[in-house]
C-alpha cells in the first residue's frame, strides 16, 4: 500500500457471486481492496475502509425479499457506523437491495419486481432480466458521479429480478421524479431519459437506475459497473469515488436512516370469499425460503419461532362451474407443478364452490399473515393468460402465507412485523387471515 492510498472493502454474503470482479474493479481504479465475508465483523471493522461496496448476486438466495435478510445481519451495525461517519458506500444490484431494505438512505423506498410492458400496458414479462443499458448521471455532486469529461451515457449491463425503484410516500416519489435523490437514470443512446421498455428495462419510477442519500455518500444502483470494463464504462463510477476521496480526504459525519425507525406495515384483514377460486400450494421438498426467514425472525425476536410458508392464488371471475374451472386452471400447469408441490386445503371453507373438502384446520392461537405486492405483475400476467383461456375478464391475486403457530409469542410477532422482515410497505401489502368467509 502506498502512502495515503485509499482502502476499499467488499462485503460478501452467502449467495453473492460478484465479489471478486467488484474487488478487481476497485483495485483497478486505485484502491487497496480486501474482500470480507459477512461474519468477519471484527476484521472488517479493523480494516477502516474509506469505501465499502456491497456486491451483486443473490444473498441468501433472495429468500423473503432480495436483500432483506442480509440487511438484518449483525455486520450491518458496523456498516451503519461507517455510513454515519461519512464513509462512501456503494450497493450494486443485490447490494442496492440491501441498502434500500436497511433504511440507511434515510427515506422509505422499495425495489419491486421487474415488469416489462408494451405501449398498451400489456405485460411482456416479469422477473429476472439481463441486458445492456445506458445510464446518465442526475445529481452531479455525489461521490459516484464525478466524471465531468465523460460526454456520453455510460454503457453497462444489468442482471436482476427486483430492480424497480418505487415508494408509497408521495414526497419520495416526487423526489425520484425531480432527481433530488437520484444518482443515475436509464436513458437511450443519445442520453435522453428513458420513458418505456426496453430503455427502461424494469419499469422503475421515472427510469431511476440508482438512488443516493442527501449527502451523496451512499448509493444504491441496480446496473453492474464492475463488469466488462475493457469494453464498457463502469470503471468511470469507481474512478469517480476515488477522485472524490482524493478531494475530500477527511469524511464528515452524515445523517443516516434505519428501518427500525420506520413505522411497521399496516395490517389489513383478509377473508375468503365463496365466489372466488382459491388454490393454495406448498413445496414437497424443504422450503429454504421459509427456513431463512424463520432464522432471521428468531434473530430479530430473540425467541424460537415455528413458521410455515405456502402460496395462495385468489382467482375472481364468472365461473358457472367453479370446480371445473379450478381443475382447468390446475391442468394448465401455469401455477401448480405436482412433481414439486402439493395442494393445501383452506380452513373455514368446507363445501364452498370450487374448493375441496378441508382436512386440516388452523391451529387455535396461530397467526396467519398474507403478503402480496401492490403491483403484482406475475398475478396480472396470469390473469391475462386465464382471461384468454376462459374468454372473460379474470383477476388474480397471489399471496405468500406466513403461518406462525401459537408457539410464537405476541411480543416476538410484534418485533418481527416492526422489522419489516415480511413486508416492505412501499411495495407490499400485508393481511391477517380470517378463517371466516366474507
Amino acid at each position: 500500500m502506498t502512502k495515503n492510498q485509499k482502502k476499499s472493502a467488499v462485503i460478501a454474503f452467502p449467495g453473492n457471486n460478484c465479489e471478486i470482479e467488484t474487488a478487481r474493479a476497485a483495485t483497478r481504479n486505485g484502491f487497496e481492496t480486501q474482500i470480507f465475508r459477512w461474519n468477519q465483523i471484527d476484521e472488517f471493522r479493523d480494516f477502516h475502509p474509506d469505501f465499502i461496496v456491497l456486491p451483486g448476486g443473490f444473498s441468501f438466495e433472495d429468500r423473503g425479499r432480495s436483500g432483506v435478510i442480509a440487511s438484518r445481519d449483525p455486520i450491518f451495525d458496523e456498516i451503519r457506523n461507517f455510513a454515519r461517519a461519512g464513509k462512501i458506500i456503494l450497493g450494486i444490484c443485490n447490494g442496492a437491495q440491501m441498502i434500500v431494505e436497511s433504511g440507511i438512505l434515510g427515506f422509505e423506498l422499495a425495489l419491486a419486481r421487474n415488469v416489462r410492458r408494451d405501449e398498451s400496458g400489456r405485460v411482456l414479462g416479469t422477473g429476472f432480466f439481463n441486458a445492456w443499458v445506458n445510464l446518465i448521471p442526475e445529481r452531479k455532486n455525489t461521490a459516484f458521479t464525478q466524471f465531468p469529461n465523460f460526454n456520453r451515457p455510460l454503457r453497462v449491463p444489468i442482471a436482476h429480478g427486483e430492480g424497480r425503484f418505487v415508494s408509497r410516500d408521495p414526497e419520495i416519489s416526487q423526489k425520484l421524479i425531480s432527481g433530488e435523490i437520484v444518482a443515475f437514470r436509464y436513458s437511450d443512446a443519445d442520453g435522453v431519459s428513458a420513458s418505456k421498455f426496453p430503455e427502461n428495462p424494469n419499469g422503475s419510477t421515472a427510469s431511476v437506475a440508482g438512488v443516493v442519500n442527501s449527502a451523496g455518500t451512499i448509493c444504491a444502483m441496480m446496473p453492474h459497473p464492475e463488469r466488462f470494463f475493457e469494453k464498457f464504462d463502469g470503471d468511470e463510477i469507481f474512478r469517480s469515488v476515488h477522485k472524490f476521496l482524493e478531494k475530500n480526504p477527511n469524511p464528515t459525519p452524515v445523517e443516516i436512516g434505519d428501518f427500525a425507525n420506520f413505522p411497521p406495515p399496516k395490517i389489513q384483514n383478509f377473508k375468503f370469499s365463496p365466489e372466488k377460486i382459491y388454490i393454495e400450494k406448498k413445496l414437497i421438498i424443504t422450503d429454504n425460503e421459509n427456513f431463512s426467514v424463520r432464522s432471521a425472525a428468531e434473530s430479530i425476536s430473540g425467541e424460537s419461532i415455528d413458521l410455515d410458508r405456502t402460496i395462495l392464488f385468489e382467482i375472481s371471475g364468472n365461473f358457472p362451474n367453479p370446480n371445473s374451472a379450478r381443475q382447468k386452471i390446475l391442468d394448465s400447469g401455469w401455477i401448480f407443478n405436482p412433481s414439486k408441490e402439493f395442494l393445501v386445503d383452506k380452513p373455514g371453507l368446507e363445501n364452498k364452490p370450487g374448493l375441496e373438502k378441508t382436512s386440516k384446520k388452523q391451529s387455535p392461537g396461530s397467526t396467519n399473515l398474507a403478503t402480496t405486492d401492490f403491483q403484482n405483475d406475475d398475478a396480472d400476467h396470469l390473469a391475462e393468460q386465464l382471461s384468454a383461456r376462459f374468454d372473460q375478464k379474470i383477476s388474480v391475486r397471489i399471496f405468500k402465507i406466513w403461518k406462525f403457530t401459537k408457539k410464537t409469542t405476541p411480543t416476538a410477532l410484534e418485533k418481527i412485523l416492526k422489522s419489516r422482515l415480511l413486508a416492505n410497505p412501499n411495495s407490499t401489502e400485508i393481511f391477517k387471515i380470517s378463517t371466516q368467509t366474507a
